[in-house]
């Protein structure tokens, strides 16, 4: 028996949802954070895309600087909703405002994603990443490191809400729904094999084909390092997302760009 995609997402979501029942007997942390964020897009011919972004968080109303990254890849389309991806990130974690350790993660990436003709559709991004930790110590990145795979699987959905404009069809307001578990491995991986769960709702207002803005509420629940430690976080995102057509395509062929989720700190204070 054919099992269809979306029905496949939803079961590995429902399998690998943490039990938080069980979580609220633990130590959960609360936090309020802010995430600022711009995304590049270059799609260069009708099978190839380069992408960039970086972006900063803070914590407690952008009192405690967190998080710096940057990232660059680079994603062919096999065909109109299938996509392969593979890219570099760096990260910079936080501590005080400054910096304690050092991330660089490269990444390989399948992306699933609706046919560009239908008006609603559910996107399934599977990525696996490799993690070397290195501490920041007097302004060096030392040598030694700590290594750590990630298994990601992200389910997400845009919904059409209203064009604003009549003179300007892709004048447009959406709704981004979306929920994404993350799972650790490796021999540094003790208590957290269960990274974390991000559930997002991001409203973007579509400007026209080069530009969009979204600001999305993200709640989000991960492990630490410790045993029986949690944290939950409510962050507002906001994206600016750019991107350029130098490959001569309609519009509804151009992929959907799947926005990129950035790793937190391993110390549960952080």
């Amino acid at each position: 028996m054919k099992i269809k995609w979306p029905i496949t997402g939803l079961l590995l979501l429902l399998l690998l949802w943490p039990n938080q029942d069980t979580a609220q007997e633990k130590e959960i942390i609360h936090r309020g954070e802010q995430w600022l964020q711009y995304n590049l897009n270059v799609i260069t011919s009708e099978k190839w895309m380069l992408f960039g972004n970086t972006g900063t968080r803070w914590r407690d109303s952008f009192e405690k600087y967190t998080l710096f990254f940057g990232r660059v890849g680079a994603g062919y389309n096999l065909n109109r909703t299938i996509r392969l991806s593979s890219g570099f990130t760096y990260a910079e974690l936080k501590r005080e405002g400054a910096t304690y350790l050092v991330e660089f993660r490269p990444y390989e990436e399948l992306l699933v994603r609706p046919d560009p003709a239908k008006k609603f559709g559910l996107s399934h991004r599977f990525r696996f990443e490799q993690r070397f930790y290195n501490p920041f110590v007097d302004g060096k990145i030392q040598s030694d490191n700590t290594f750590a795979l990630r298994f990601r699987y992200a389910l997400s959905t845009r919904i059409p809400i209203a064009t604003l404009s009549k003179e300007n069809p892709d004048f447009k307001l959406s709704l981004g729904i979306s929920d994404e578990i993350m799972i650790n491995a490796g021999k540094e991986i003790v208590y957290n094999v269960f990274d974390k769960n991000r559930f997002a709702v991001s409203p973007t207002v579509q400007f026209n084909k080069w530009m969009s803005v979204a600001l999305a509420w993200n709640n989000q629940f991960f492990n630490t390092s410790t045993a029986g430690q949690y944290i939950h976080t409510n962050a507002f995102w906001l994206q600016l997302t750019h991107t350029l057509h130098l490959a001569h395509r309609k519009e509804g062929d151009i992929p959907i760009y799947q926005n990129p989720v950035i790793p937190t700190s391993t110390d549960a204070t952080e």
